[in-house]
């Protein structure tokens, strides 16, 4: 179920970098590919469960697909990912102890 929620998630995302223009503007054809990365282990692994097609062909697709994402983190926008708790914990400190204000 939750495989089939982020499926229909990342359909939502790619139709809303079409639909609102502000979105669409900002939107390079590295985003969709982006997103075809993230869907991908998720497809062949929903696939490879329900015996779609070749099993074991899925199998493999699936795990080269994640091993894909994995390599393609410090060179993509996907580092951002490893970066979040630290941006966080230096805005908290900046805000809360530097400037006296609450970032929130």
């Amino acid at each position: 179920a939750l495989t089939v929620a982020i499926l229909a998630a990342l359909i939502f995302f790619v139709i809303r970098r079409i639909q609102v223009p502000e979105v669409n503007y900002l939107t390079r054809w590295s985003d969709y590919l982006f997103i075809g990365l993230v869907g991908l282990p998720f497809l062949t692994g929903f696939l490879a469960y329900h015996q779609f097609f070749a099993y074991r062909y899925m199998v493999i697709i699936h795990v080269i697909s994640g091993e894909l994402l994995i390599m393609l983190i410090p060179f993509t926008r996907f580092f951002h990912m490893i970066l979040a708790p630290f941006t966080r914990g230096y805005m908290g400190s900046e805000f809360g102890y530097v400037r006296q204000s609450k970032d929130w």
